[in-house]
């Protein structure tokens, strides 16, 4: 069974078999994405794909539960950009906190945060810990972007280079082409590498090994940090059908997970 959360009763939630369920919060993010992207874009890719998910695939596993997602998450690193709305380290911890509590208390033993924003992804593993000691779930991040979710999808389509997928980039606009053709103003886009010094540096870079605590300003002038001419609703596509069918090996693998 896939379902999400708002659209199941009071008594079909607590009629689920919870040893064989898992519960996914997904948490997005309201924030700048260049002149050629909208504001909602990673909440816009992360509610669709939780569509095609629930339309398209079947879970004889067990049971997946979508909680009602979160669309703005931790985007202070992109305040300076018009159109930002972030939450505040301890104002996020709090909520995630207070939302993780109350799955627990309907009952559900493992909890997975499904999430698409890079700025979230260093608070849902410092609370992941803390979710698993404090509340006792079995808890697992979901992230794709500090992880080779996207590499295996991209091989024979990424066309940029080293940075053409970060932010605003190949691969996000080529997934908002595909599902929000309307919103996306390719007139606008460019393509920017980072700064140099996060660039050209064989320690300190945008990608690591080692990072620097950076706002986007410092990094892109135009709020982009990647190569979004080389997108296209093709491209948006296939990556759509790849992320759905190996979302449900990742989905499986967790349910098996128990510890």
């Amino acid at each position: 069974m896939i379902a999400k959360w708002e659209n199941l009763t009071r008594d079909e939630i607590a009629g689920l078999d919870k040893s064989k369920t898992i519960v996914l919060l997904p948490t997005g993010a309201t924030e700048q994405h260049g002149a050629h992207l909208p504001v909602g874009t990673d909440s816009i890719i992360l509610s669709s794909l939780i569509d095609l998910i629930v339309k398209k695939q079947n879970f004889d596993e067990g049971n997946l539960i979508f909680a009602p997602q979160l669309f703005v998450g931790k985007s202070n690193e992109h305040m300076g950009f018009p159109g930002t709305m972030t939450f505040g380290t301890q104002t996020y911890y709090s909520l995630l906190h207070d939302l993780a509590s109350a799955i627990a208390k309907s009952g559900f033993r493992k909890l997975v945060l499904f999430n698409s924003h890079g700025g979230n992804t260093d608070m849902l593993n410092m609370i992941s810990r803390d979710l698993r000691i404090d509340l006792g779930l079995d808890v697992f991040v979901f992230d794709w972007w500090f992880t080779p979710f996207w590499d295996k999808g991209l091989k024979g389509l990424k066309q940029s280079g080293k940075y053409g997928v970060f932010h605003a980039c190949e691969l996000e606009t080529s997934l908002m082409l595909a599902i929000r053709p309307e919103t996306v103003h390719m007139e606008l886009a460019v393509d920017e590498d980072p700064v140099e010094c996060l660039r050209d540096n064989d320690y300190v870079t945008i990608l690591g090994p080692y990072t620097a605590g950076w706002k986007t300003k410092d990094v892109t002038h135009s709020g982009v940090i990647g190569a979004p001419t080389y997108a296209t609703a093709e491209k948006g596509r296939k990556l759509l059908d790849y992320a759905v069918e190996e979302l449900h090996n990742i989905f499986a693998a967790f349910l098996k997970t128990n510890y």
